[in-house]
């Protein structure tokens, strides 16, 4: 594991140390936790971008255009 070092607002240093207290944990861990959960998540959207420019690309006909999709959702 590496060690490292990052600046917190006070504010939000004072929420998260509340935080830790009530879950019974370290600000480290939450701070592990909340990254992870970020990146995961960064991962699965690039993950689902790929498959749809895959489907783009293997039938580009069959997408809507961005004016198109634009002026329905405009519509709602």
């Amino acid at each position: 594991m590496i060690r490292t070092m990052v600046y917190l607002p006070e504010a939000l240093h004072k929420s998260i140390k509340h935080l830790a207290v009530e879950r019974g944990t370290s600000i480290a861990k939450l701070v592990t936790e909340a990254l992870e959960t970020l990146y995961q998540e960064d991962i699965e959207d690039l993950r689902v971008g790929h498959e749809r420019l895959q489907s783009y690309q293997a039938q580009p006909a069959k997408s809507t255009s961005y004016a198109s999709y634009r002026t329905k959702r405009l519509k709602r």
